[in-house]
């Protein structure tokens, strides 16, 4: 191994898909701040350029022009420069058959392009469907820089040995081709979606190559997100016995210089952003995600304000939170809607959490409504069914909510949670309307667990009272669409029900198993996640924080027959 040192700078930004000039400028200012730290390479994520994923936007025409214009803008930034810059975009095949993209790095080094290096692996799990648009490599090289050899892998092209593949799913694994180049260090540019436990998963699985090939490996992620996918960052690096020398911070953009020599990595001195090189607990990143997901899909749809149904309840509490700290508590508008069915301190709790957060609050009773329309359905025939009447109070709401969010030109946000949207415990076109699901992902026990997260974290810092009535934390979850209701009439225990669906859902156990474990009620269970695909499949855009989401990465059938 050669011992000369190299000076390298991390951006760890966020590009938003199909924005090319905002994410040029981006790497511009980037490459601005690792010339004033004297580095000699600057690292972007994968897809600086475009955004990841783009999806089907690959298969538009102008996705060439647009990527190859913003390539020759940095390649006049890097002339007469001495800092190189690797960058990762969308390029053209240079094959003649075959898918007609690749996702690509190139190294950018004073006005010329002096390596390029296609993704080797193209995952097409989950949430990932990189097979569809783009042709992997076809080899797999190294380039020098100041007399070092550098090797250089996008992403997935490190995650061959994943254990939650379950099985080998890669003829070849790039690291076996790194390993045979020999070189002086790796470099990973990636677009790594954040996940409950991914975070010690990812940096386990680096580490090993890093120790495995003898060589220090520095990986940048990107932060942000892109519909229901969410982006943490942690960009770090691994010396070559695989030990961590540093990491940024998580979900926030951050620029980070270190300096690679022979087998050891140094950082600089932490930067403005600082480094986070204690990583916080799962829970606080699960938090800090969600405040992610909705700022940025606000922010990228261009919308500034959210409305929310306020019921009183646990759900709507945690969502009213996330929402005041993601958009700013004048952007938010609780609405309660209380019907004959409420309890009085619903309302109460409701109209508190409200005054706690600083968030606008309205009542708005749908008595009225309900009696009109309930009258007005039958046509003199006797009344509605049970569970007509209670989904037309529901629906009723989401009537409301979908009309101040149009006078409002707001958006609204679902308040259902991953156990509720699993077992089809919701409306279609009432709790569910809306356009994102933030905790949709989250089961009911960690909802409880954010909301104790949230109380700890989140307090008055005149009164010092939570953000969270500790009487919505305390009551049975209701949905109070009838006399006494519970949520425990209709479904198991949350602790139990989720238990049931974590293994279903998540860790893809046969049926038999689950109903071994957990006892005949599981079969009841499963058989309401199977027949309420059609829900979901209709649903607000799930913000994916689990292995295992409903949305873009779980897509079952909903004409089916399916023997359970």
């Amino acid at each position: 191994m050669r011992t000369r040192a190299l000076k390298i700078a991390v951006a760890q930004i966020d590009p938003v898909v199909g924005a090319f000039e905002a994410n040029v400028k981006k790497i511009k200012e980037a490459y601005q701040r690792a010339c004033t730290k004297q580095a000699r390479l600057l690292l972007t994520p994968e897809m600086a350029v475009c955004g990841y994923p783009p999806h089907d936007l690959v298969e538009r025409p102008e996705i060439f022009d647009r990527n190859e214009n913003a390539i020759e803008e940095l390649l006049l930034l890097t002339k007469g420069k001495g800092c190189a810059l690797a960058v990762g975009h969308v390029s053209p095949s240079p094959f003649e058959f075959g898918r007609a993209a690749q996702n690509v790095v190139t190294i950018l080094e004073n006005g010329r392009r002096v390596f390029r290096q296609a993704k080797s692996l193209l995952p097409t799990y989950d949430v990932f469907d990189e097979a569809r648009y783009f042709e992997p490599a076809r080899s797999i090289q190294t380039w020098t820089c100041d007399g070092l050899k550098i090797a250089t892998a996008i992403c997935e092209d490190l995650w061959a040995n994943d254990p939650n593949l379950g099985r080998q799913i890669y003829e070849k694994n790039p690291v076996d081709c790194f390993r045979d180049l020999k070189p002086d260090m790796l470099l990973s540019l990636s677009a790594s979606p954040f996940e409950w436990g991914k975070r010690e998963r990812r940096e386990e699985l680096h580490s090993d190559i890093a120790r495995a090939l003898g060589i220090p490996l520095i990986y940048v992620n990107q932060v942000g997100a892109t519909d229901e996918i969410l982006f943490d960052g942690g960009s770090f690096a691994f010396n070559s016995a695989g030990k961590l020398a540093g990491r940024l911070p998580f979900f926030k953009n951050s620029f980070g210089v270190l300096e690679v020599s022979g087998g050891e990595v140094l950082w600089d001195s932490p930067s403005d952003e600082g480094r986070e090189d204690e990583s916080p607990p799962e829970i606080e990143l699960l938090y800090r995600a969600l405040l992610t997901g909705i700022r940025e899909y606000f922010a990228r749809t261009g919308f500034k304000t959210a409305v929310i149904g306020l019921s009183g309840g646990i759900d709507s509490a945690v969502v009213a939170v996330l929402a005041a700290q993601a958009l700013g508590p004048q952007n938010v508008l609780g609405v309660a809607m209380p019907s004959q069915y409420s309890s009085p301190h619903s309302l109460e709790d409701a109209e508190q959490m409200a005054k706690i957060l600083g968030i606008r609050f309205e009542v708005r009773p749908i008595k009225f409504m309900y009696s009109v329309a309930s009258r007005e359905l039958v046509d003199g025939q006797g009344q509605l069914a049970a569970i007509a009447q209670e989904n037309l109070q529901s629906r009723l709401r989401g009537l409301i909510l979908m009309t101040l969010s149009n006078h409002f030109n707001s958006l609204v946000l679902t308040t259902g949670n991953k156990s509720e949207l699993a077992t089809g415990y919701c409306t279609l076109y009432g709790d569910m309307c809306g356009a994102l699901a933030p905790i949709g992902d989250v089961y009911k026990t960690r909802v409880y667990e954010l909301a104790r997260f949230i109380n700890k974290n989140l307090k008055n810092p005149q009164t010092g009272i939570s953000a969270i009535p500790e009487r919505v934390l305390t009551k049975a979850p209701s949905a109070e669409l009838r006399p006494n209701q519970t949520d425990q009439d209709s479904l198991p225990p949350y602790d139990q029900l989720d238990g049931m669906l974590l293994e279903y859902l998540e860790k893809r156990v046969p049926v038999s198993d689950v109903i071994a474990k957990f006892g005949a009620a599981s079969s009841e269970i499963i058989r309401k996640v199977e027949i309420n695909e059609f829900k979901r499949r209709q649903g607000a855009p799930v913000l994916k924080v689990s292995p295992k989401a409903f949305g873009l990465g779980r897509r079952y059938p909903i004409a089916k027959t399916w023997k359970i």
